[in-house]
């Protein structure tokens, strides 16, 4: 009996992804037979910060608001997980993953802590927020700028440099779907520029190391699955080729075609609803003002003759003789 399709895909998922996928399915069958509170489990910057509640920064990467959620998470997760874990190995994409779930739920909270200390918005101090899709973005920054492709397609919308396509992403869903969490998306995003830069080097052990715990004896049972990827021998590190010097010059790139997509924008939105102005139109002039709008446009008077003035500069209009002639 041949296994099904689902059964032959997840059999090409690595280990590392895999686990992942098998324990967020579990926590969402735990919420479905128990219902917990949700809220006692969402990413609340105040709970965390003024109640202690440090759980909340791995509890809300694991949880998910419905079915629907988990299943585009989990595909995601999937898609992109996949290509990293077979290109770094199952330990390093372990380790990045489980320092993505505190990192980004950490950028999360300095960004409401931010917003409330400058501007005295405590909006993000009090709002929950749920789901995988923070690590997820920190993952598709790695993908997009390790990807031998230079451009990246956005739904079939248009294409972009495949470095912005993790910021095209964020924009749409956002535009697209206003109640999925931007800062959450964007602490994802932030996570992954600090690791591809090499700026997370610190927490992150080196490919040698990595080899060493694959000896270990404990690991060996794991080692010898079919799915577990051993950390790949060579010049395969993240960041190699990657100054951090560069970060800066890639934001200011970044945000030069971003003012300059803004400003293509409020130059249409003016055109739309204020048209191009007497400036732009000075040069459409309309003789007389006694004429239909059809008599204007073909240049004929109130009787129906042309109207020889509309002809400056024009070659003249045949003669009648002329137009017989034609017509004979």
């Amino acid at each position: 009996m041949s296994r099904s399709r689902t059964a032959d895909a997840l059999s090409n998922v690595p280990f590392a992804t895999l686990s992942l996928m098998a324990l967020c399915c579990s926590v969402f069958i735990y919420q479905v037979v128990f219902d917990p509170p949700l809220h006692h489990y969402t990413m609340c910057p105040r709970n965390v910060i003024h109640l202690r509640e440090y759980y909340r920064l791995i509890t809300s990467s694991l949880f998910h608001g419905g079915f629907m959620h988990l299943f585009f998470n989990m595909m995601s997760t999937a898609a992109i997980g996949s290509l990293l874990e077979k290109r770094f190995g199952t330990l390093k994409h372990t380790i990045t993953i489980l320092w993505g779930i505190l990192l980004t739920s950490a950028s999360y909270i300095c960004c409401a802590l931010l917003l409330y200390m400058m501007f005295g918005i405590e909006k993000l101090m009090y709002q929950h927020s749920v789901g995988f899709s923070g690590v997820i973005f920190q993952l598709s920054v790695l993908e997009a700028n390790l990807s031998p492709n230079t451009t990246r397609d956005v739904f079939g919308f248009f294409r972009v440099p495949a470095y912005l396509y993790p910021w095209a992403l964020l924009l749409v869903l956002q535009f697209v779907m206003p109640q999925v969490s931007f800062v959450g998306h964007l602490s994802g995003i932030l996570v992954g520029t600090l690791q591809l830069y090499g700026l997370l080097d610190i927490v992150l052990p080196s490919e040698n190391y990595l080899r060493e715990i694959e000896e270990w004896p404990a690991l060996q049972s794991v080692k010898n699955r079919n799915n577990f990827i051993t950390t790949p021998i060579g010049d395969d590190n993240i960041v190699r080729g990657r100054n951090p010097g560069e970060l800066g010059i890639a934001l200011l790139k970044c945000l030069r075609m971003l003012w300059k997509f803004l400003s293509d924008v409020a130059a249409t939105l003016k055109v739309i609803i204020f048209g191009y102005g007497a400036r732009e139109n000075e040069n459409i002039q309309v003789v007389g003002n006694t004429r239909t709008g059809w008599q204007a446009e073909l240049g004929t008077t109130e009787d129906g003759c042309l109207d020889e003035d509309d002809w400056v500069g024009l070659p003249p209009p045949p003669s009648p003789s002329d137009a017989e002639a034609v017509l004979v």
